[in-house]
């Protein structure tokens, strides 16, 4: 997880084929040095599932406008099904369990210091201090929301440990405490906060050990939220616009505190595992406790939808937030997290829902939303995903795609009642839960260093549900298994080749070598040669040489795979002269009606 999250959560198709590969030959390893048990049906249930996601996406390319988007996804979808693969032979060894999950709060928990060092210690971790820019924490992930959703989810698996292990699991998981929730609190994100606390009600409901755990969560998660509480009042780190010094001195005054924090927390990790050798309580105080937790949860609730104007007014102000922006406060984000503003949201689904409405049966095909946003949208800012994993799948594959993915994502929850009574199975439900709720209102489809860890917890559930039983893989079924992997790794080793080539173009004329641009964008078409992305980069690469003819030719090419990019055609006017080039501005104005590129240029003499 630390290395996706380096890698800004793995959003970008060039480091998809290396972190695949590396799960195949995860994969390939297990199958050929262990005797591993036959696979349950739904553990095959839902491999297939993902891999029959990732071959309808890259069918949709038979129905999508061009190819390039289409096999992106189903590209994204060979990394997810990897990472399911390779999980579930590691978790042949139920002993596996325990190291898997505390793999997922490690990478989190290293992601999240880095994180909060950049807030911590700012102009010294993290570039540059922009004191006049956004002030979410997303670095290194890039976005804030997959940030909190991160930190969300090992919470919730580090509160598992701190109930359920050993004495060193509840230290550690104590400790973390106070890296996690700071950071998820500095990335001021809602999603991820709800979802924190609905996958925790999720862990109490399913946990049949929820007294322990509650006790344990309660005073363990103690510091940190005192922790979160004492970081809200340094205004430098909470919002922008204060001065480097001001926010390096804060810094450093909420470092002083957290450290104590979290040597406190450790200490009552270790007070809480000896008053419960030494302290028998009756039978009936746990009892008694988790009813009097239930019934502070339930009145705060209350008071809190009271202080609000009651139940209705809180439904109709949701309501109506959905489509503003959150308050800034002057740059404060704490009055954020109160907000009931969905951040545009209904446009985005109003957009997808049209694309439901047009293509009703297939769908716009795999990655077309962002076409039709830029097509439909009535604000002027970009927007590449739905926010809504769920209404996004039904837009882009339609209703088999909305099936496949449903079905496939439901396996895990189906295996729970056999699995609960394990240590851990319920921290990995609440946190495989907390990432299905956030989906519904964010891009975590496309951050694999949201995405991986669900499906590890995922994993989880259906390993543990696995019936016991004799060595199961023969040499012959170690073969069939094997070859079943080969033309993953091969798909990955030519998505890294032409992925890279493409990341590399971009990269080389950005930085003013547009003769490499061109090298890269050629090596880009050849191991991609369906892709009208590697055309138009060659294009833009032979624009900034002024070669405006060559130009003109590779932008004809690209259109031959793709005539519904907008960008393409307005790289084409750039490239033309005359009627030529007023009508491919007018194509592009047509299929991106609110470009300010477009006015710009149109605006120009």
């Amino acid at each position: 997880m630390a290395g996706l999250g380096a890698l800004d959560g793995g959003y970008f198709p060039s480091d998809w084929g290396l972190a695949t590969l590396a799960f195949v030959l995860v994969a390939a390893t297990v199958l050929l040095v262990a005797d591993l048990p036959r696979p349950s049906g739904r553990e095959l249930a839902f491999l297939g599932g993902l891999a029959a996601l990732a071959a309808w996406a890259a069918l949709s390319t038979a129905w999508s406008p061009g190819a390039t988007a289409p096999v992106l996804e189903a590209e994204r979808g060979l990394l997810y099904l990897a990472a399911a693969a390779a999980a579930m032979l590691l978790l042949s060894f139920r002993q596996a369990v325990p190291a898997m999950l505390a793999g997922v709060v490690a990478g989190a928990v290293a992601v999240s210091l880095y994180a909060l060092a950049t807030r911590l210690y700012p102009g010294r971790i993290g570039g540059a201090y922009d004191p006049s820019s956004g002030y979410q924490l997303a670095e290194p992930v890039g976005y804030w929301n997959a940030l909190g959703l991160l930190a969300a989810i090992a919470i919730l698996l580090a509160a598992g440990f701190a109930a359920h292990g050993g004495l060193a699991a509840s230290v550690l998981a104590a400790v973390s405490f106070v890296v996690l929730l700071p950071t998820l609190y500095f990335t001021f994100s809602r999603g991820a906060l709800a979802a924190l606390i609905l996958g925790a009600a999720v862990l109490v409901a399913v946990d049949s050990r929820r007294t322990r755990l509650l006790a344990f969560g309660l005073v363990l998660g103690a510091p940190a939220a005192l922790g979160v509480l004492l970081a809200s009042r340094y205004h430098a780190l909470t919002a922008a616009g204060d001065s480097l010094t001001t926010a390096q001195r804060e810094g450093r005054e909420l470092t002083a505190i957290l450290v104590p924090l979290a040597l406190v927390a450790a200490t009552a990790a270790v007070g809480l595992r000896v008053a419960e050798r030494r302290v028998r309580l009756p039978a009936r105080a746990g009892t008694v406790f988790v009813a009097g937790v239930a019934i502070v949860a339930v009145l705060g609730l209350a008071g809190a939808v009271a202080a609000a104007g009651g139940p209705v007014d809180v439904v109709d102000r949701a309501a109506d937030g959905i489509g503003e922006a959150p308050p800034a406060g002057e740059g404060d984000l704490q009055r954020r997290l109160l907000s009931a503003s969905g951040n545009g949201r209904d446009e985005y689904w109003r957009v997808a829902w049209a694309m439901v409405e047009d293509e009703p049966i297939l769908g716009g095909g795999a990655g077309s939303f962002e076409a039709h946003w830029f097509l439909d949208r009535t604000v002027a800012f970009h927007a590449r995903d739905a926010h809504n994993l769920y209404l996004e799948t039904l837009a882009e594959l339609g209703p088999v795609g909305l099936a496949l993915l449903v079905a496939t994502l439901v396996l895990p929850l189906a295996a729970l009642p056999a699995v609960r009574r394990y240590r851990y199975a319920p921290a990995a439900a609440a946190s495989y839960c907390a990432f299905l709720i956030h989906a519904a209102v964010d891009w975590d489809w496309e951050m694999p260093v949201v995405t991986i860890p669900a499906i590890f917890c995922a994993a989880v559930l259906l390993a543990l549900a696995r019936p016991d039983g004799p060595p199961w893989l023969t040499g012959r079924r170690r073969a069939a298994a094997l070859a079943l992997l080969a033309p993953v790794a091969v798909a990955a080793l030519v998505a890294h080749a032409g992925n890279g080539a493409a990341a590399a173009s971009i990269a080389a004329t950005e930085a003013g070598e547009p003769l490499r641009g061109r090298e890269e964008a050629r090596r880009a078409a050849r191991w991609a040669p369906w892709s009208e992305e590697a055309w138009q980069l060659r294009g833009e690469a032979e624009l900034e040489l002024g070669e405006t003819g060559a130009a003109r030719r590779s932008f004809a090419k690209a259109l031959e795979r793709n005539r519904e990019s907008w960008s393409i055609w307005f790289d084409l006017a750039l490239a033309g002269e005359g009627d030529a080039r007023q009508r491919a501005l007018d194509r592009a104005a047509v299929l991106n009606p609110l470009s300010p590129e477009i006015r710009d240029v149109r605006t120009k003499p």
